[in-house]
Parts: structure tokens; sequence; C-alpha cells
């Protein structure tokens, strides 16, 4: 399993490939790293309280690659794409 540190660090290549337009969009969300979802969620986009944030649960993603669609899936939801959408681009 990746470190916490190792997984934040995938997170943030994930958004750093993102287009331009994707970052305009995203304004200030954040992207947060937990240990583990009590389901066995991968990632959750969860806009609680008016603060916009992505988490990505550590347990869950064993690499790199997995993060990376994980946060992608994420910022997907937060666009508005919907699960069939998302699984259509490859990120379902």
């Amino acid at each position: 399993m990746m470190s916490a540190e190792e997984t934040r660090d995938a997170a943030l290549a994930a958004l750093d490939s993102l287009p331009v337009w994707v970052h305009e969009e995203l304004g200030e969300v954040a992207v947060i790293v937990e240990e583990s979802h009590p389901e066995g969620l991968m990632g959750i986009y969860d806009p609680v309280g008016g603060l916009q944030r992505i988490v990505v649960f550590r347990d869950a993603n064993p690499n790199p690659g997995e993060v990376r669609k994980t946060v992608l899936h994420e910022v997907g939801h937060y666009l508005g794409m919907d699960e069939e959408q998302l699984h259509e681009l490859g990120y379902g």
C-alpha cells in the first residue's frame, strides 16, 4: 500500500494533468487523502457545508494509476457527470 504522502502526490499529479479549463471549473476544490471508507469506496466527491472536496481513500487505491483514475472519476462527478458517462470515458 502506498503511504499517505505517495497517495497525495499521485492525486496532485492527476490534478496537474488536467486541462486549464478544468482547473478553472474546480476553483477551490480540496483534495483530501483519508485512510479508508467504511463501505470500501475508492473516492468520493463530497460537497459538505459549502466546502467542495474530493476524498481519496488510501487503502482502496494501491498504486498511482488507481489514484489517478479515482481523482478523475470524482472530478467528473464535480463537473456533473453520472456513473454511465464516467464508465464510457474509462473512469467508471
